[in-house]
C-alpha cells in the first residue's frame, strides 16, 4: 500500500494524464479519472454509453504498479484480448513522472488509440 507521501506524489504525476487531448477515448463526454489500489494505479476513461446516457462506460487507459522492493514503478498497457501486459518501450523506471509522461505521447498507440 502506497504511504501517504508517496500517494501525493503519485496523484501529482497522474494529473498530467487528465488534461484533455483529443483521443476516441475522451470523445463524447468522456473524461480520464483514475483509481488507487494498494500499490496499483489505474487511469482510465469513463463517458456515457452511445444507446443509454444514464450508463457509464469505463475504458482502461494504463495501469502503473509499485515495487517497493525494488523501488521501481512498472507500467502495463491492455491487449485487445482484456490482459493486461507490461509496456516493452519502457517497463519500469524509477520515477512515475517519467512513465506518466511515456502515456502522455503514446509512441505506439498503445493508450490513447
Amino acid at each position: 500500500m502506497l504511504n501517504d507521501i508517496e500517494r501525493r506524489r503519485a496523484e501529482n504525476a497522474i494529473t498530467k494524464l487528465l488534461k484533455p487531448r483529443d483521443s476516441p477515448h475522451v470523445k463524447s463526454g468522456g473524461e480520464v479519472l483514475y483509481r488507487i489500489g494498494g500499490q496499483i494505479i489505474e487511469v482510465y476513461s469513463a463517458r456515457p454509453a452511445y444507446d443509454d446516457p444514464d450508463e457509464i462506460i469505463e475504458i482502461p487507459i494504463a495501469k502503473f504498479r509499485y515495487v517497493r522492493t525494488r523501488e521501481v514503478w512498472q507500467l502495463f498497457w491492455l491487449r485487445a484480448s482484456g490482459k493486461w501486459q507490461g509496456y516493452g518501450a519502457l517497463p519500469e523506471a524509477e520515477s512515475l513522472p517519467e512513465l506518466v509522461d511515456e502515456v502522455w505521447r503514446d509512441p505506439f498507440c498503445c493508450f490513447w488509440g
